[in-house]
């Protein structure tokens, strides 16, 4: 049995990196270029840390063709989630953001019996309209803060609170279907670091490749030029990217993966703190948003632990 100081600096550590990745989005705030540049920059930065990583570890890069067209796909994926991720940030703000990014797990839940051809489980789909309902509460919540701008679109008026909020959403899908695909990748492949870094590094090539092709014409333009947008970008790929992901597949080989849930699905609570500390008025939200966060994180929570019992029972 493990030493019970062990276990706590697991756990801590653990809280530790889930905090760092609730601090993900205020970094993401502070940043002045747009998310199409800032996921440039941070793919750039991460993969070469990664790279120095095995290097040092002295960990192989080599694998085979087929594994490569898998971790691009997953790569693409990684980098329409925090691009559509940074862009809710910047259209809204960090508290709408977290409150629809917090859906990913049960938007794996709904996900993943369509990607491995499974049967979907009622509880589930339950627990996903329960989810709606606290979208709906935080959807329609009108908050105190006095930087609100509406879109129209196809007659339709929306604040940017609503549209980061949808954006939000599609994001977590997008979260949902590279952690389901990833992990049929990492179940097969031994080296969860080495796919890492070859997610990461086609992901900084797939929108540098949509720079070329459909934006600007020049991905090097993507390039941050503003001297404290490059601190908080080593800041976001080393201590928020790099240094999380690393430590975290060292505790899971310690820690159960229900502790790890737990542990991430105060993210979104952590970051939601950290944003009303630090942007005060512009991340004020009224009682109803935090009421739908509420309802939202605790039928993610519940998900959780109604799948540790079934895995508990043999179900």
């Amino acid at each position: 049995m493990k030493p019970l100081n062990s276990h706590f600096k697991d756990q801590l550590s653990l809280h530790f990196i889930v905090f760092i990745w609730g601090f993900t989005a205020i970094l993401g705030r502070y940043i002045s270029i747009d998310a199409l540049s800032l996921v440039f920059n941070r793919t750039a930065l991460t993969s070469v840390a990664i790279a120095v990583y095995m290097i040092w570890k002295k960990r192989p890069f080599k694998a085979s063709a087929k594994e490569l067209w898998f971790m691009a796909l997953c790569g693409v994926l990684i980098a329409m989630h925090w691009i559509t991720f940074f862009g809710a940030i910047k259209i809204a703000n960090v508290s709408i953001t977290l409150a629809g990014v917090s859906t990913g797990a049960l938007f794996s839940a709904l996900l993943n019996p369509l990607l491995n051809k499974g049967k979907l489980d009622l509880i589930e789909l339950a627990l996903g309209a329960i989810v709606v309902v606290g979208i709906v509460i935080v959807f329609y919540e009108e908050p105190n803060a006095t930087t609100i701008k509406t879109y129209t679109w196809s007659g339709y008026t929306l604040t940017n609170y609503q549209l980061g909020l949808l954006i939000a959403l599609f994001s977590a899908s997008l979260s949902a279907s590279f952690s389901i695909l990833n992990k049929q990748l990492v179940a097969r492949y031994p080296l969860p670091v080495q796919v890492t870094f070859w997610e990461l590094s086609f992901a900084f090539i797939g929108v540098a490749l949509y720079d070329l092709i459909a934006g600007s014409h020049n991905p090097m333009s993507l390039w941050a030029t503003v001297t404290t947008d490059w601190w908080y970008l080593v800041v976001l790929a080393l201590l928020c990217t790099a240094y999380p992901f690393i430590k975290s597949v060292e505790l899971l080989k310690r820690l159960s993966p229900f502790s790890v849930m737990l542990a991430i699905n105060l993210e979104p609570v952590y970051g939601i703190l950290l944003a009303a500390l630090l942007f005060g008025a512009e991340e004020n939200m009224k009682p109803q948003f935090y009421f739908g966060v509420l309802i939202i994180l605790g039928t993610v929570i519940a998900n959780g632990i109604i799948k540790a019992q079934k895995r508990k029972s043999g179900s």
